[in-house]
């Protein structure tokens, strides 16, 4: 036998073992998908599409369907809260409240309730802290989802208006309790997830004297440098004229 025929059957042999290699994994894969199916129908409670992480996700990461593989799911096998895959829409863009393992299903729990108001920053706006005081800023009683005017006082004592219809994205503060010298700020434990979905309003300290310390406003692109250059040389006044209002989508679902 020639050189030349025996490497055509060489050839020819390896395309059939690796042919058969390729039909033996399909085969496996079939019957483990088959098998698969059958346990969740053998399962009470019915079978669910959910979201299993591929990667650990980190606490504070923005949620999308790009870092979870849907799944069939036993229902009986699901954690308390489990979100499916046709529930994920409504916390698309939401950010994790915790850490989630690398094939966790993704549940309620990990998840914050609502989108934080830096995440719905529109196109062409900047949010910009500002500091503050209750004596500029209406006496402290300043809500997420308020609609305020940006005044300032110039070197020659006139007021003149930066901005109007400036919509307040979190505010900063502090509750001083009545006949003590205890302070709370909004970031400690207990309102720690208050703080960090958009700051404390004045509901949050009954009973106390509240102190603002910041605010968080959502800006213009073009009027950002503006703003921050007034705030250097001296405190802006937030004014809330009686035509503005709270932003309804601002406080959807609070």
């Amino acid at each position: 036998m020639s050189q030349k025929k025996r490497l055509i059957i060489s050839v020819i042999a390896g395309v059939l073992a690796a042919s058969c290699a390729l039909l033996f994994l399909w085969g496996q894969a079939q019957s483990a998908a088959l098998a698969h199916a059958e346990i969740v129908d053998q399962f009470e409670g019915g079978a669910q599409r959910v979201l299993i992480a591929r990667n650990r996700i980190e606490s504070g990461t923005a949620l999308n369907k790009n870092l979870f593989d849907e799944q069939t799911w036993p229902g009986m096998c699901l954690p308390e809260g489990t979100i499916t895959a046709e529930e994920f829409d409504q916390l698309d863009g939401h950010r994790t409240a915790a850490t989630i393992l690398a094939g966790e299903a993704l549940s309620s729990a990990r998840v914050f309730d609502q989108q934080l108001p830096l995440d719905r920053l529109q196109l062409g706006m900047t949010a910009v802290t500002l500091p503050a005081d209750n004596v500029h800023a209406l006496g402290g009683e300043i809500l997420r989802g308020m609609r305020l005017n940006l005044m300032v006082a110039n070197s020659d004592g006139r007021v003149v208006q930066l901005a109007e219809n400036i919509e307040v994205l979190s505010a900063n503060t502090s509750a001083v309790q009545q006949g003590a010298n205890i302070i709370t700020d909004s970031s400690d434990s207990d309102s720690a997830r208050i703080s960090f979905i958009g700051g404390a309003d004045s509901q949050s300290f009954s009973g106390s004297n509240e102190s603002l310390h910041w605010v968080t406003l959502s800006i213009p692109d073009n009027q950002v440098e503006q703003i921050l250059t007034a705030s250097r040389a001296g405190a802006i006044h937030l004014v809330l004229p009686k035509a503005l209002s709270f932003d309804a989508s601002s406080k959807e679902g609070e």
